[in-house]
């Protein structure tokens, strides 16, 4: 019934212009996801799975409208940049810190391990027809598009279970943070794939140079705008003008920095820091903290519903939820999950034993298992040229996400019971490194 309002809504939209075609899509598509977020509410489980499953029913009845364009530049710089600010705009900075070593051994080494691991599975399942300029930099660009890791369902989970604000912080940081240095990297590997030139000549010294460069002018971009925005808040006292700055800050650095060659990921994360810790509590009234947090939210909600629905239309686009099926892309997937999960433990016990020994003895196990994927990926899957490619890559993305949601997420909560992680008793010896 509901993929039955959408077409008629688009199809009634048909015979006005490509504005009234796109405003109906959009709003037959959130009316659909608020419809699941309400369900979720009296089913009780995490929104980011129900979403997912949504997106596979609009594959599997073809409710998805004729017509519609997902272009590149709609998911990376619409969809991308409120993302990854929402995330930056709760962080606590001064529990990031103490968390630093942990977090950033997670977000850097981790992400290249991952993306090293999942990139030589994926050496073996890439079929030929796909691959224009040597296997190893499709592999590599598919290992860097599922490293970064998506904390939602866990912190819904981790609340309810009073989880230590110390384990919450490991999590979300390693999310905040790998989401920033996967997309880096999968930006310079798509680069390297859609220039010839580029993928003949790539190497690793030039991909740690081109890293390195991209994401320090995006730190550089960030504070900077982050500092102009937080000087403005600061001498304004009105909530709604000092919303509408976030908003262009949020967009303004993301296309500043991609203009200047540096990472507008990057520059979208640090601004996000900065408004979370430094404006909030220096810069901003309670009336304008309360509009911005809301209003971010309600932004994070909608961009995330959109993205997981979007994953449903694309797949009816190349052969409907079936394609799920076919061997080459379910033997994808599972080696795609299996190479995930190694690497993550490859890199989560070793850390856990070097700078975790005073860690409770659950949270390694919980850490390992929080390594969920979710709407990153799949807009960075989206976000790939129309070629052969993306048609192979994206079942096999959306099925990876669909396990990791419904394996990893819908356990986590025995997991923690299991391992006695939550509660009081837990979080008052929580420690302080």
């Amino acid at each position: 019934m509901l993929c039955g309002v959408i077409i008629a809504v688009v199809e009634s939209s048909g015979e006005h212009g490509l504005v009234s075609n796109t405003v109906g899509l959009f709003v037959a598509l959130l009316g659909f996801a608020v419809t699941v977020g309400v369900l979720t509410k009296f089913i009780k489980i995490p929104y980011t799975i129900a979403l997912v499953l949504a997106g596979l029913v609009v594959a599997i009845l073809h409710a998805a409208p004729e017509g519609v364009a997902i272009t590149e530049e709609l998911v990376l710089v619409l969809f991308l940049p409120p993302l990854l600010f929402q995330a930056g705009l709760h962080m606590d900075l001064a529990m990031l810190q103490r968390k630093a070593i942990p977090i950033a051994t997670l977000a850097i080494p981790g992400v290249v391990v991952s993306t090293v691991a999942v990139g030589f599975a994926a050496t073996f399942f890439l079929p030929d027809a796909v691959v224009e300029h040597g296997v190893w930099l499709p592999a590599l660009l598919f290992g860097a598009m599922l490293a970064p890791t998506d904390p939602i369902s866990v912190i819904a989970t981790f609340k309810r279970a009073n989880a230590p604000e110390a384990l919450k912080t490991l999590v979300e940081g390693e999310s905040l943070f790998n989401d920033g240095t996967g997309v880096v990297l999968f930006l310079i590997l798509r680069g390297a794939i859609v220039t010839a030139a580029g993928a003949a000549s790539l190497s690793v010294a030039d991909g740690v140079v081109e890293f390195v460069k991209v994401v320090g002018l995006g730190l550089v971009v960030g504070l900077g705008l982050g500092l102009v925005a937080f000087w403005l808040l600061r001498r304004l006292d009105d909530h709604v003008l000092e919303n509408a700055i976030t908003i262009v800050l949020v967009w303004g650095s993301f296309i500043v920095a991609e203009q200047v060659g540096a990472s507008g990921v990057i520059a979208v994360v640090v601004a996000g820091l900065i408004m979370g810790n430094y404006g909030s509590r220096l810069a901003m009234s309670k009336q304008t903290r309360e509009t911005i947090h809301t209003f971010w939210e309600s932004i994070d909600f909608i961009v995330n519903s959109i993205v997981f629905l979007l994953i449903g239309i694309e797949l009816q686009f190349i052969g409907g939820a079936t394609r799920l099926l076919d061997p080459p892309v379910l033997v994808a997937i599972a080696a795609t999950v299996l190479a995930s999960l190694a690497a993550r433990g490859m890199m989560v016990y070793p850390i856990a034993y070097c700078f975790g020994r005073h860690w409770p003895s659950g949270w390694k196990h919980v850490v390992f298992w929080s390594g969920l994927k979710g709407s990153i990926p799949l807009a960075l899957v989206l976000g790939l040229p129309a070629t052969g490619l993306r048609d192979f890559l994206v079942p096999v993305a959306f099925g990876v996400v669909l396990v990791s949601l419904l394996l990893q997420g819908l356990t986590i909560p025995l997991l923690m019971r299991r391992t006695g992680v939550g509660g009081e008793e837990v979080e008052a010896s929580e420690p302080a490194a």
